[in-house]
């Protein structure tokens, strides 16, 4: 049986805890700017305390408390939920563009998942609390939201890793002893290397304001940008090499980035997962420079490369930040969206490793079918590949497709789209690539549809599956 108290305790100390994240453009506000965004904010800090306050009173037991295996789906699909719709206050509440609750849900969505698709058509008259609001929700997505399950439940003596497990498919080996541990590291070296891109992008000729909300942009593949055009308003080869790195940094499995600083370099190397994204990215941006400088070297600048590394990697990482490069003709970019970075990481997509599951298995197969006798087996790191890493790639890549098929049969019953433009759409926000213009015009039911599909792609939808699958409730 599920243990509801104890699901509704911890999503009310997390509804507490967004409380505190939402007083963080509430004092940039009133430092800055005479407090003009105080009625935006206030508001859902005062309603959060109190029915947080009203959830832990109400669910506290004095026996310890328990979370199964079982709980922590449905630990981790309330608390991406609650926190979507909590978030999405202060842009129903802003007056100054007045979004339906669906459409400011939408936007809250979109930044939790680091997806990027934005209802906002022009986002550069937001105030600045609130454009700072959409990076804050990028920052809580990529980490915070599950950093702060992680590191409050080791504390109620709960295992958090299996949570880290369970919302990222990506079972690490443990570099410290306490997950609690593990993960502030981790925060701390995600903080680090948005401030180093900050000042990278401060000294490229950013404002301090937009060099901090493009550099959590980056690191967590967002792709919100405080400008319409997004990267392309700079016009800066500088800044779009700097940004790319970003982007290709939050690619990668945070955890096999903390082996590299904590344990040493030949064990990042050694992961078959990060030699893949490695070999990808170097192919997708060498070759076709390569073919370019061959065919019509005389007419290649140095910014025209700058672009064609900042797509690809944009591409790659799910970012989706160069938005003239992503429409539905352009086939490489959703190709290269469908992989995806490393598991472990904030990109979205299918993500490398499984691609590099299926090839293996795939080739095994073939080689058995040529010769029956063979007596080998498929490995992956080293070590074989078991029948249950197998079918839960399977089964995820059916899912993903049984969902894909789902919501672009709905959006053609309610949309007046074509095909090619629903199938994008769709993909864009199943795959957290967040591209495609005019989301607002877009129906409600389209909307929903649209923000289902972005929390099951940021949830890998088994989770999703799970909760909904009746054998679940029963005991």
């Amino acid at each position: 049986m599920v243990n509801i108290r104890s699901v509704i305790y911890i999503n009310g100390i997390v509804v507490c805890c967004l409380a505190g994240v939402l007083a963080l453009p509430l004092m940039y506000d009133c430092i800055f700017n005479n407090s003009e965004c105080f009625g935006i904010f206030a508001p859902p800090i005062i309603a959060n305390i109190f029915l947080g306050g009203l959830m832990v009173l109400s669910c506290r037991t004095s026996n310890k408390l328990f979370v199964t295996s079982k709980d922590t789906f449905l630990l981790v699909v309330t608390v991406w939920m609650s926190t979507a719709i909590i978030c999405s206050f202060p842009f129903y509440v802003y007056s100054g563009v007045k979004l339906k609750f669906i459409s400011a849900l939408f936007e809250s969505v979109s930044g939790i998942t680091t997806t990027g698709a934005t209802v906002y058509q022009d986002v550069e008259v937001l105030p600045r609390a609130l454009n700072l609001w959409r990076f804050i929700l990028h920052f809580m997505g990529g980490v915070g939201i599950i950093a702060i399950g992680i590191i409050i439940l080791p504390v109620m003596r709960i295992g958090g890793m299996q949570l880290f497990q369970t919302e990222n498919s990506d079972k690490s080996q443990k570099i410290f002893p306490r997950a609690s541990q593990t993960i502030k590291f981790f925060i701390g070296l995600y903080i680090l290397l948005i401030c180093v891109l900050a000042f990278c992008l401060k000294i490229s000729g950013m404002s301090t304001f937009d060099s901090i909300c493009h550099g959590i942009s980056a690191i967590s593949t967002g792709g919100f940008s405080t400008k319409n055009l997004g990267i392309d308003f700079f016009n800066s080869t500088q800044t779009k090499l700097i940004m790319s790195f970003g982007m290709f940094i939050g690619g990668i499995t945070f955890l096999e980035i903390i082996k590299c600083v904590k344990i040493r370099i030949r064990s990042f190397l050694s992961s078959q997962q990060i030699t893949g994204y490695l070999k990808l990215v170097s192919f997708m941006i060498f070759v076709p420079i390569f073919i370019a400088l061959i065919t019509d070297g005389e007419h290649i600048t140095l910014e025209a490369i700058a672009t064609h590394i900042h797509a690809t990697i944009s591409a790659i990482t799910t970012t989706g930040l160069n938005y003239s490069d992503y429409n539905p003709s352009n086939m490489l970019m959703l190709l290269l969206a469908i992989i995806g970075g490393c598991s472990g990481s904030t990109t979205g997509g299918i993500k490398i490793f499984r691609i590099q599951i299926l090839y293996v298995v795939l080739k095994n197969h073939i080689r058995k079918l040529v010769r029956p006798f063979d007596v080998s087996f498929p490995k992956y790191q080293g070590k074989k590949i078991d029948d249950v890493l197998t079918k839960s790639v399977i089964t995820f890549i059916l899912s993903l497709i049984i969902v894909f098929t789902v919501s672009c049969i709905l959006l053609e019953i309610c949309t007046n789209m074509s095909s090619t433009e629903i199938s994008y759409r769709v993909f864009s926000c199943l795959l957290n690539l967040g591209c495609g213009e005019n989301f607002a015009i877009l129906p409600t039911v389209s909307k929903i549809v649209l923000i289902c599909d972005m929390i099951a792609g940021r949830l890998e939808i088994i989770p999703a599956f799970i909760i909904f699958n009746k054998i679940f409730w029963k005991e």
